[in-house]
């Protein structure tokens, strides 16, 4: 994320890209906030890109402004599983991962 953000600035900075009207910035952020209250996000959460859906999207977007081409699906499909795991209640109790069965499940299911 941070390199294609940093990618999408450095066109700003060089005029190969503009920002969108003020108008438009702030319609946006009315349109972000109206999502965090309906999902009940907390205010301090305003940076948080919830749910992965959405980063992905994020990610597109950003991608597509500093043409390139969009995330790969398997890296979306990965990332999902991994946050499902990390938010799944199995999870409460347990003290550190296990990334080697992690990486061996998660290969196997995306055919790695």
């Amino acid at each position: 994320m941070a390199e294609l953000q940093s990618k999408w600035v450095a066109r700003l900075l060089s005029g190969k890209a503009v920002l969108p009207s003020e108008s438009e910035m702030l319609a946006d952020v009315e349109v972000h906030y109206r999502n965090m209250k309906e999902r009940q996000t907390p205010k301090h959460n305003t940076h948080l890109i919830l749910p992965v859906d959405d980063q992905f999207e994020y990610l597109d977007w950003l991608a597509a402004q500093v043409e390139l081409p969009p995330v790969d699906g398997r890296l979306k499909e990965i990332s999902e599983e991994f946050f499902s795991i990390l938010m799944s209640p199995q999870r409460v109790g347990l003290r550190e991962w296990d990334v080697d069965s992690f990486i061996r499940d998660g290969s196997r299911q995306f055919n790695v």
